[in-house]
């Protein structure tokens, strides 16, 4: 992997110079003095797929920023792009953000989105910090090295979720339910991968991202130890309400149980010590300075909480910008991007700081909720990827 980097990164060499040099079609070189730095924010905005308020991190690490002088004498300024749920709909929403000359890319949620926008992202030279989890969107699959992960990885994510199953609860057989789409799948076959290593017996139900009844998944979960559930806010508050219904009381490891809660999609009552998710942060239960000060500062501009794991990930990652800003003594996009595969910087989440893969975090928080409130079960730490 690092040589086929390191062969990625002299062929985009003269394909960022250009854009350096105002050549390329491109975004263009150095921020004017005086002038703003744009962030352009990637994310579904429109729709049923929409996160209300997913940018609200971002915006808030922004006025902190502006408030106190912005970086190097600049302002930030973040303009919205909605990239759909489609690889289309990504495509075309960075075509726009590209003419408005960004210094930086924030978002990006599905693989499918970010790999249609790839070759549009080279050209212009500009870099992205994504939430992607999915192999592909590493930097080979992507043909770039312009793309930076903060969050975790499908890798991760199975790491963290196998480590609390098998640990805590001594789980020998687990089933494993997950939606039928890329990244839950892909995390599936990491879950089982890690299984078979520790010679825990597997039982699998792929099922469709549309699914209404889990009744079948629910009744095999009576004879296992434990149940890791990968799915969407929808799936998971579907079989958690299932499992009650049924008299199941198996733990229960999900990815996005919180969010369901949230929502009103299942109530806060449901939850429990036996169920936990696996964080892309952690922000709501981790107790270090930055997550508490993020809480509080979050909680006294919105009057709640933050209700996404992605709030404070796009939190840190303007603050990763500022950085590698800082790092650079430049505004220059293809400057930014080489400061950041070289910063080191604690935020809300963890400790970023990029792999060879581009990888910027490496922790991954599982959430379980004794009396029905979020608390830390343990915070998986030093997580690596194959991608």
């Amino acid at each position: 992997m690092a040589n086929r980097l390191k062969k990625l990164s002299s062929g985009l060499a003269a394909a960022l110079l250009l854009t350096a040099c105002g050549q390329s079609g491109g975004s263009g070189g150095e921020v004017a003095a005086g002038a703003p730095i744009r962030i352009a924010y990637m994310d579904i905005l429109q729709g049923p797929n929409a996160t209300e308020g997913g940018d609200r991190g971002l915006q808030l690490a922004v006025e902190e920023i502006n408030a106190a002088g912005g970086i190097n004498g600049h302002k930030l300024e973040v303009k919205s792009y909605n990239t759909d749920i489609t690889p289309q709909g990504a495509a075309t929403a960075t075509n726009l953000a590209l003419k408005d000359k960004p210094t930086i890319m924030i978002g990006f949620g599905v693989s499918a989105g970010l790999k249609a926008s790839i070759n549009a992202i080279n050209q212009a030279g500009i870099p992205v910090l994504h939430k992607t989890l999915a192999s592909i969107t590493s930097p080979e699959s992507l043909n770039s090295k312009l793309t930076f992960r903060i969050g975790p990885t499908t890798d991760m994510y199975a790491k963290a979720g196998d480590s609390h199953l098998f640990d805590t609860y001594s789980a020998k057989k687990v089933l494993v339910v997950h939606t039928s789409d890329a990244a839950p799948t892909e995390g599936a076959a990491s879950i089982k991968k890690d299984a078979e290593a520790a010679g825990v017996q597997v039982i699998e139900r792929s099922v469709p991202p549309t699914v209404t009844d889990l009744t079948e998944a629910v009744l095999a979960a009576k004879d296992v130890d434990a149940v890791w559930e990968w799915g969407y806010a929808t799936t998971d508050a579907l079989f958690v309400k299932q499992m009650q219904q049924n008299g199941v009381t198996k733990p229960i490891n999900t990815f996005s149980v919180h969010s369901a809660a949230r929502s009103g999609l299942i109530p806060q009552s449901l939850l429990s010590d036996k169920i936990s998710y696996v964080s892309a942060c952690g922000a709501d239960a981790l107790q270090t300075p930055e997550a508490v000060k993020f809480r509080a500062a979050f909680a006294k501009k919105y009057g709640a909480g933050a209700t996404e794991p992605f709030q404070p990930s796009y939190y840190d990652a303007v603050y990763l910008l500022k950085a590698a800003v800082e790092k650079a003594a430049s505004t220059e996009p293809a400057k930014v991007a080489t400061a950041l595969e070289t910063i080191e910087y604690t935020g809300v989440c963890g400790t970023f700081k990029s792999d060879a893969e581009h990888n910027m975090l490496h922790n991954v928080p599982v959430v379980n909720f004794p009396g029905g409130q979020p608390a830390l079960t343990k915070n998986y730490d030093a997580l690596e990827s194959a991608f």
